[in-house]
């Protein structure tokens, strides 16, 4: 029994001894085999290796417990696991804020202590951070007394948590965390930045006490909201607009405008009709641009240019974009935009449309007096699922009948909507089908209009104004361009959950690994150590060749890689087109992406396509 003890007792020194030889890139190692791996483009939409338009990762599950674990086990080991632990922290509740917050200032003050070296030491090794859904609303788990200490813990984290990179958070017109960031104390200067607004109004950048924390932002992404004037000329670095400034002159004086840095921006939500007669509005502002360069006298006797027609939703963004485009050489770094139109209904099947609408009625609905396209409603959307049970969406299998059924002989292509392109035996509708202009100018002869064409007409007409509108808003860009590059500018998949919680967290796991250092590169140099924890390169400095050589620094991850959906068309064009569940009867267009570009490479699908 003495042996055995005294072995035991051998083989736990040997261990003892043999732990600290290891090297640290081990441990690392050891550490990011505990961190549920991420593919970095999981929340792109369409998902690359996705099957079809409703595929979507799962969310990575929580390894908060294994790193605990591991930071318990050994001194070297606790110091890389703890800072994996906090690297990225998603607060899902107000009660883990309130318990982060109470960790950091526990470790603040320190500072009044002999032992300050490691003071907020934990704050700072923060990278991305994504603050609680809703903005102080309560979450399932918190009670009132975790709302009540919402704002002082924002307040602690921003004042400690100098090094982060990415921030992921939301605004709602009575809560704090947009205010609390933009603050004179904060420290943090991301590139990265997240913001989804939950009210009404644009959040008020015009009278935020500090847009210091904004000054060296590569990535912006808006959700739900139109870039005001304010923040339109913060970004630009020039006074845009003499009204509802407030503070952005005085930010911009002092050099704070992020124009030199800006690399990618992204307007996400617009209003569906967000570029439908863009041109309209661009050939109107360069009118009124003329006019308001005539004498008085000349203006008495010139009438104003009339604005185009339009719900105040569309000009405003229309406004916008006209205002960046316009001063785009303002903005020499950037290199991508996305804009994100907010999702239309899917449209019925060709058997549930003729079961359930009167052709006579849908055909004066074609028209020019046709409603305002309809928005994605979840209780439409559950009413559509129920109609069409049996429907599935075609897959990346298909691909080939669906390229196949893009070969059209040149003859076919100025006019592809023919009854021999139409498995179904329906011609489909045509660009020179206008049944109201037919009965205007020869009311006694009615165009024969099929019940296919009445299905897809306004939405085939609605993705050709979506196209003109980005042709000329890529024009506008150009001509305002001192540079002959032009930035990618695309429209992009509508979230078909309108960047619900699961999306937004999914999108964040993506982001948040675009750290200018890893976590093997950080963890290297804290158990060495021989440098201090790398910094952002927002504050000058730079990673380690290791770390780019093991990681790299793509910029197009998760959101920001969204192919254009005109590019679809040729590249996945099964995606918006849904069978019966019916082997032999092939697919129909649900009209959610387009099914004909003119870009660079044309492109026409027929609403309809067959299987071998």
């Amino acid at each position: 029994m003495q042996d055995g003890d005294q072995l035991a007792a051998e083989i736990d020194k040997a261990i003892k001894n043999m732990t600290p030889a290891l090297p640290a890139e081990v441990f690392a190692r050891i550490i990011d085999w505990l961190v549920t791996p991420i593919d970095p483009n999981d929340s792109t939409l369409p998902h690359a290796s996705g099957a079809d338009l409703d595929y979507a990762p799962a969310l990575p599950s929580s390894t908060s417990s294994d790193l605990l674990s591991a930071a318990s086990s050994c001194t070297l080991l606790h110091q890389i696991a703890s800072r994996a632990l906090y690297r990225r922290p998603l607060l899902g509740t107000l009660k883990s804020l309130n318990s982060l917050a109470s960790t950091i200032f526990a470790d603040a003050k320190k500072l009044y202590s002999p032992d300050h070296g490691q003071a907020s030491a934990r704050a700072t090794w923060i990278r991305s951070l994504h603050l609680p859904p809703g903005d102080g609303l309560l979450q399932p788990g918190d009670t009132l007394a975790d709302q009540a200490d919402y704002v002082e813990s924002l307040r602690t984290l921003f004042n400690h948590a100098s090094r982060l990179d990415f921030v992921s958070l939301e605004h709602r017109q009575a809560g704090a965390a947009l205010l609390e960031f933009l603050y004179p104390a904060t420290t943090c200067r991301p590139r990265r930045l997240t913001l989804s607004n939950l009210s009404f109004s644009a959040p008020p950048f015009s009278t935020t006490q500090s847009l210091a924390p904004l000054s060296k932002l590569t990535h912006l992404h808006l959700i739900k909201i139109v870039p005001p004037p304010a923040l339109i000329s913060f970004l630009i670095g020039k006074t845009i607009n003499a009204d509802e400034q407030g503070n952005v002159p005085k930010s911009i004086e002092a050099g704070l405008s992020p124009r030199q840095t800006l690399e990618c921006l992204r307007l996400s939500l617009l209003p569906p009709d967000a570029l439908a007669e863009f041109g309209a509005y661009i050939g109107w502002r360069k009118a009124w641009k003329e006019y308001e360069q005539l004498s008085v006298q000349q203006q008495a006797h010139e009438p104003a240019p009339r604005a185009p027609r339009g719900p105040a939703r569309r000009f405003a963004v229309q406004e916008a974009l006209y205002d960046l485009a316009t001063h785009s050489s303002r903005l020499p770094r950037l290199q991508l935009l996305l804009l994100e139109l907010s999702p239309l209904s899917p449209l019925p099947s060709p058997m549930v449309e003729e079961r359930e609408n009167d052709p006579s009625a849908m055909f004066f609905r074609v028209g020019r007096n046709a409603p305002a396209w309809p928005m994605l409603d979840a209780r439409e959307t559950g009413r559509r699922g129920k109609a069409s049970v049996a429907d599935v969406r075609a897959k990346r299998s298909n691909l080939h009948d669906f390229k196949d059924a893009m070969q059209i002989p040149p003859v076919a292509a100025n006019h592809p909507n023919t009854a021999a392109a139409s498995p179904f035996g329906l011609p489909e509708e045509e660009d020179r089908i206008d049944p109201v202009d037919s009965l205007d100018e020869e009311s006694s002869q009615v165009p024969a209009v099929t019940p296919e064409e009445l299905r897809t007409a306004e939405r085939d007409k609605y993705w050709r104004l979506v196209e003109e509108g980005k042709r000329a808003l890529i024009k506008l860009w150009r001509s305002s361009q001192t540079e002959p590059d032009v930035p990618d500018i695309r429209v992009v998949t509508a979230r078909r959950g309108g960047h619900d919680r699961r999306e937004v967290f999914l999108d964040f796991y993506c982001q948040a690994q675009q750290e200018p250092c890893t976590a093997t590169a950080t963890a290297t140099a804290t158990a060495t150590a021989t440098a201090t924890a790398t910094a952002s390169r927002s504050n000058g400095h730079s990673c380690s060749a290791e770390a780019k050589r093991l990681y790299g620094q793509a910029d197009e991850v998760g959101c920001w890689a969204d192919p254009d959906i005109f590019s679809l068309v040729t590249t996945a064009p099964y995606l918006s087109f849904k069978s019966l569940g019916e082997a032999d009867r092939g697919w129909y267009w649900t009209g959610e992406l387009p099914r004909q570009t003119s870009g660079p490479l044309k492109a026409v699908l027929p609403s309809q396509v067959t299987r071998p």
